[in-house]
């Protein structure tokens, strides 16, 4: 998919601050720079009070931007305050007393999970394909950097790739314990990705038609252990069996141990 026919880089704020970061984005991800109006394009990235949104253009007034923000709302509490090791996500990558795996995720969209498992421990390994996607969670951590409380967890548990997943893990054998997979599943009428975000990030970069490489790309790596997280009633990503699965009220996640299959 060609991103440069859906997204823009604009500049709408007189901050001089964010009109640098917005210049600099445009050349990062050579994009063009939109100066006037626009009424083409169906998305739009921009800097507001020193934070990255992506805009669009079926929004309803007022906008209701795509941003990552690790500092407020459901993600920030469950950061600092839900720091059981027996949650789901926690066991399916080998948290355990005293044990904190080094983790690829290798599908980071949000950065939702990789920035959990970082602030239970772990070190993480974030990798991103799309850049439009990757240029949110990459200003979603960078503001996160400099919060008290929660800038170690980026600046010495999280490292941020762009990039195919597939690619960079054919050169990291033995480098990770676990590696998480989360591959965009295709839409179904139930499902909840419905939620405006989602929708916003499937336009952009549609389903994982790849994701039996990806896992291929994974057992390939030699980590101690597979995660991939998946929609409750969902196939598994392999036509073979996981080791074990650990099934919640809505996703489930397939654990696959050496030989893996």
């Amino acid at each position: 998919m060609d991103i440069k026919q859906l997204v823009r880089v604009r500049n709408i704020s007189a901050d001089a601050e964010d009109q640098r970061l917005t210049q600099q984005l445009a050349q990062r991800l050579l994009l063009p720079e939109l100066f006037g109006d626009d009424t083409e394009t169906p998305f739009f990235l921009a800097f507001t009070n020193g934070r990255l949104s992506l805009f669009s253009r079926a929004d309803k007034a007022p906008p209701k931007p795509l941003c990552v923000d690790f500092l407020t709302g459901p993600l920030g509490y469950r950061s600092l305050r839900d720091r059981r090791i027996n949650q789901p996500l926690a066991k399916a990558v080998g948290i355990k007393a005293g044990i904190r795996p080094r983790v690829c995720d290798a599908t980071a969209g949000l950065g939702e999970d990789g920035f959990v498992l970082a602030s239970l421990g772990c070190q993480v390994t974030m990798i991103e394909r799309s850049p439009i996607i990757w240029a949110l969670l990459d200003d979603g951590l960078r503001r996160a950097a400099s919060d008290r409380l929660l800038g170690p967890v980026v600046s010495e548990r999280i490292t941020l790739l762009q990039g195919d997943a597939v690619v960079i893990l054919s050169g990291s054998s033995g480098q990770y314990d676990t590696i998480f997979l989360d591959p965009m599943y295709p839409e179904t009428q139930r499902s909840a990705l419905n939620k405006q975000k989602m929708r916003t990030v499937r336009t952009l970069v549609g389903d994982d038609a790849d994701s039996c490489y990806l896992l291929t790309a994974a057992r390939q790596a030699r980590p101690s252990r597979i995660a991939v997280k998946r929609p409750a009633r969902a196939p598994t990503l392999s036509p073979h069996a996981p080791t074990y699965a650990i099934t919640g009220k809505s996703c489930r996640f397939d654990v696959y141990l050496p030989p893996y299959l």
